[in-house]
C-alpha cells in the first residue's frame, strides 16, 4: 500500500493515535488527513467499523479549526454529528477533508468528509469549544 502523493506520518500523536495508526496528514494546501484500513478497524462483516470514521472526522475537522490560528487553538469537542453514507473495506486508504463554516471566540464550527478510495463513505457536521490557543495543540 503506497501512502499518496503529499502525506506524510503525522506529527501529532497520542496513546490512542498510536494504537490506531499510523495517521498520515498532507500539511499543504488543504489539510487533510488518512490511513489505511487494516485488520484492527473492520467488524465483524469485514467492513471498517464505523468508530474509526468518527475517529477520523473529528480528528480533521478539529485539526482544520486550531490550525486556522496562530498560535494554534486548542479546542475540545462539544457535538459530532454523524451520517454514514458507504461502507470502507480492508485495505482501502481513508482519507478525512474538513472546512471551517464558523469560528467564534467561544466556539468554532466545521464539516466535512471521509472517503474511502474517493468515495464518501462518512459525513461529519462539529462544534467544538475554544478552551484557548497556544503550545498545548503543537499540530
Amino acid at each position: 500500500m503506497t501512502v499518496p502523493d503529499g502525506f506524510q506520518p503525522s506529527g501529532r500523536t497520542s496513546a490512542y493515535l498510536d494504537l490506531v495508526g499510523p495517521i498520515f496528514e498532507k500539511v499543504e494546501g488543504d489539510y487533510r488527513i488518512g490511513l489505511f484500513v487494516d485488520e484492527r478497524h473492520v467488524n465483524a462483516r469485514g467492513f471498517c467499523h464505523g468508530a474509526l470514521l468518527a475517529m477520523l472526522a473529528d480528528i480533521e475537522l478539529g485539526r482544520v479549526l486550531a490550525r486556522s490560528e496562530t498560535p494554534r487553538l486548542n479546542l475540545v469537542t462539544v457535538n459530532l454529528g454523524l451520517s454514514y453514507l458507504a461502507s470502507a473495506e480492508l485495505g482501502e486508504w481513508l482519507e478525512a477533508a474538513g472546512q471551517i463554516d464558523r469560528l467564534g471566540k467561544r466556539l468554532a464550527y466545521s464539516s466535512g468528509f471521509v472517503s474511502a478510495n474517493g468515495k464518501p463513505v462518512l459525513r461529519a457536521v462539529g462544534v467544538f469549544q475554544v478552551i484557548g490557543a497556544g503550545p498545548q495543540n503543537p499540530a
